[in-house]
């Protein structure tokens, strides 16, 4: 297991670009690169950075506090769990968002745009995934799914705002509307 405890620790691993580690990894302090990553399992507290940008991010857990980015970009997000209190970013953008558990408390972003999408609460700008199953959702102008759509509680902030499902009914299971 590699643990980092500063952030000229992780600076000083950055070789082209590449924070590379072939085995589990710890950051115990707060640390905000320009780098891409790859490891096996990445726990830190708090991950800040201007931009994420990635082929892919391969990780069996991300496990943090907070994810703070403007945007976090890439091809393929692929983690078997993806647990945090708050993700944070501008733009969350992936060709494929693939996790197995994806939990947060909170998920705020100006542009979520991903094929599956699992959390407790979702706030989003807009919203555009294949299947979406949450908890509570919020939004401003609009949020769609392509094959289906499920929450307990949905809430436009505009006026004027849509929410709706392609191929299938908007499904409320709890209170609310």
């Amino acid at each position: 297991m590699k643990i980092y405890k500063t952030q000229a620790e992780v600076e000083s691993d950055i070789k082209d670009g590449l924070l590379k580690v072939n085995d589990d990894v710890t950051f115990d302090c707060d640390i905000n690169i320009k780098a891409h990553i790859i490891c096996k399992d990445l726990d830190c507290r708090d991950l800040n950075c201007g931009n994420l940008n990635c082929g892919n991010l391969n990780c069996w857990n991300l496990n943090c506090r907070n994810l703070n980015c403007r945007n976090l970009n890439c091809r393929n997000l692929n983690c078997w769990n993806l647990n945090c209190m708050d993700l944070n970013c501008g733009n969350l953008e992936c060709m494929d968002l693939n996790c197995w558990d994806l939990n947060c408390w909170d998920l705020n972003c100006w542009d979520l745009n991903c094929r599956n999408l699992n959390c407790w609460d979702l706030n989003c700008m807009d919203l555009n995934c294949w299947d979406l199953n949450c908890r509570d959702l919020s939004y401003y102008a609009v949020a769609f799914a392509y094959e289906s759509f499920k929450c307990k509680s949905i809430k436009g902030r505009r006026n004027n705002s849509k929410h709706f499902c392609l191929d299938s009914e908007v499904k409320i299971t709890g209170e609310g509307k």
